[in-house]
This record gives structure tokens, sequence and C-alpha cells, in this order.
């Protein structure tokens, strides 16, 4: 990858897609952002008293699908917002101009208390090998970015992996995103719940 420690997520995107020709059209969603369940109910009698609340799974307030060039020249600025309490968020199936699908790999980390930045880094250097990408920092947590594509199937197999050690992923990001049919990870900030833009802390080549 080209981008350095502090790219935005944004350039980290950019990037990528400036790779593959191939690409016809993106995704991208704007949501609201909260408080998220597992914050609201802290302990495990709370999340099984709201357990109903747990499978809820919201749509987005608005889809804005883009061709390749259109997002490569993207301003963020110039996306619009209802409310002050939304982001945009990228999303990873892409259409190509054979009319396939294919994936972007992104991760959502939330990792355990003890589990740190260069545990992370371990782990997807162990689970992605010879595969190059990089590590953001979202304000709380961490993202990831592959700096390649998967198909359908391998996106499902990536997104089993984070699962397995259960210490670095929320297993409610992966089930909504298995729902959705795609991972989507926000590239804009809102004033209060998500208010760091996320930006490089690590790259990791091949």
């Amino acid at each position: 990858m080209k981008v350095e420690n502090n790219a935005t997520s944004l350039d980290v995107l950019k990037d990528i897609i400036s790779k593959y020709p191939d690409i016809k059209s993106v995704k991208l969603i704007l949501h609201g952002v909260s408080v998220n369940w597992r914050q609201k109910y802290n302990t495990d009698n709370q999340k099984l008293s709201h357990v109903e609340e747990s499978l809820i799974q919201k749509t987005p307030i608005k889809v804005k699908k883009l061709g390749r060039q259109e997002f490569l020249e993207l301003d963020p600025d110039e996306l619009e917002t209802h409310d002050k309490y939304q982001v945009w968020s990228f999303t990873s199936k892409m259409i190509m101009k054979d009319g396939s699908a294919m994936h972007l790999p992104m991760m959502n980390f939330h990792p355990t208390e003890d589990v740190s930045i260069d545990d992370i880094v371990s782990f997807v250097r162990v689970a992605l090998p010879d595969k190059s990408g990089a590590v953001l920092e979202s304000g709380r947590y961490y993202h990831y970015y592959g700096d390649y594509l998967m198909t359908e199937e391998e996106w499902i197999i990536f997104n089993a992996k984070f699962l397995m050690p259960c210490v670095f992923v929320s297993p409610r990001y992966v089930g909504h995103v298995l729902q959705d049919g795609y991972s989507s990870l926000r590239f804009t900030c809102d004033d209060k719940y998500k208010p760091v833009i996320p930006s490089v802390v690590h790259t990791i080549k091949k």
C-alpha cells in the first residue's frame, strides 16, 4: 500500500480501489450512530433482559452508489447528512464490470481488555498470510482494510477467521454483516458518538 501513518480511511479506500480498474461501482451508506447495544447493556442480566433488542437490524438512512471514478474523485464534504449523529460508511461488496460481485476485506475490531494493537497486527499476519493491508485507529477501537479483493465464499471465511479467537471482534458486528451481505466501516465522523475520523496506525506488507 502507498498510504502512510495518519492517512484517513478514505485515503486507504481510494488507494485500494485505484488498483482495480475492473471495479464498476461501489456502495456507500448513511446511517445513525449512538450508544450500541453492548454499551447500553453491559451485564449479562441486562443483555438477557433486552435480548430482543439485540436482533434489531437497522436499515441505512440513505444508499449512494458511485462509479469507480466517481468514488476516486469523492469529496466527503459534499456528502449530505440529515442529522448531526449520522455518518457515511463504505460497504465491502463491489460490482465488477463483468457483473460479478467481489468484496474488499474489512473488519471492525472490538478487542477484549488485554488485547493490544500489536496483538491485533500479529493475528492479522497469522490469519491472512502474504496479504497486505492497513490497521486504522477509529477512536475507541480499530479497523482493518485488506489491500486485495475476495469472492463471496472467501469473504465468509474471512469473517469466520476473526470470530474464532473470541478476543478481537464483536460477534454482533459479524452477525450484522453476514445478515446484510456486506461489511461496512465508516469514513466520516459525527459530533458526539464517533468524533474521530479513522486513520492509519499500522501498515501490513506482504
